[in-house]
């Protein structure tokens, strides 16, 4: 007969399992996708893939790339765009994410005054982020900022990031957890992800190389710095198992190496030790 302390601690074990079904961001395989996409978008379903962040439709229209991706079993269900689209037209935004089938518009970059977000920055963008998501979730759509690592100098609040996360109405703006650059910004992701509990509906999964110098910009960063998930500065586990605790719907594996395939199918094993 097993002991109440193995069924406990077995117990305890399978609640830490990772449980979550893992996307891509299509950016991953960006050299590829834009040489061949169709056999891009193949090889995301070969690598097990059924759910995809999009951004750069290649030259396709929004309904035209939805037809690519269900042709090849995949559905996008976030849909990047930059400031400056939002910006000019948050309507048409959301109707490209709506002709995708995704359900999130994801804004990353904030314009800034310096290398990092200023204090004086997080006002106005406030402002416009909560106009545009309310735009946005009167056609069905929830709009996310993506944070990049320059939102994390002090304030007030703590950091910019949460300034940002003050001045946003939750009903409207959310959050886009990038681990890379959250570490990159001298923060804990599971930290931040109790924080700021319920405001990270989405995260891409990713990892810093060791010795990488953080705290800079990311135009400091190299392609390399990106390297597969436990193998880097990155307790990726750790973050996870917060998210899967506090109400992130949507995790996408983001490779920026040129080089991307043998990392998502090295990070894809570390992924699968977590279940």
């Amino acid at each position: 007969m097993i002991s109440r302390r193995r069924f406990l601690a077995a117990a305890a074990a399978a609640r830490a399992a990772f449980r979550a079904r893992i996307g891509i961001n299509i950016y991953s395989l960006r050299y590829a996708a834009a040489k061949d996409l169709e056999g891009t978008l193949a090889q995301i379903r070969e690598l097990g893939f059924e759910e995809v962040e999009a951004g750069d439709l290649y030259g396709r229209t929004p309904a035209a790339f939805a037809g690519l991706l269900k042709a090849h079993g995949l559905r996008a269900t976030s849909y990047g765009a930059s400031w400056a689209a939002l910006e000019r037209d948050a309507a048409a935004v959301g109707e490209e994410a709506r002709s995708l089938g995704a359900s999130y518009v994801v804004c990353s970059t904030i314009p800034h005054s310096a290398k990092h977000l200023a204090e004086a920055d997080c006002g106005p963008a406030a402002e416009h982020l909560n106009r545009w998501g309310e735009r946005l979730a009167a056609a069905g759509l929830r709009l996310c900022y993506h944070t990049h690592g320059t939102e994390f100098d002090a304030s007030a609040d703590g950091t910019r990031f949460d300034t940002l996360a003050r001045l946003t109405d939750r009903r409207y703006v959310n959050f886009e957890m990038d681990i890379f650059w959250i570490v990159y910004g001298g923060q804990d992701p599971a930290r931040m992800l109790r924080r700021h509990r319920g405001r990270f509906p989405l995260m891409h999964i990713k990892d810093i190389r060791k010795g990488t110098v953080l705290g800079l910009t990311p135009a400091d960063v190299n392609e390399e710095d990106s390297v597969p998930l436990g193998t880097g500065l990155v307790d990726a586990g750790a973050a996870l198992l917060a998210a899967q605790e506090c109400g992130v719907k949507h995790y996408y594996l983001e490779e920026e190496a040129v080089d991307a395939v043998p990392q998502i199918r090295q990070s894809l094993r570390y992924l699968a030790g977590l279940r």
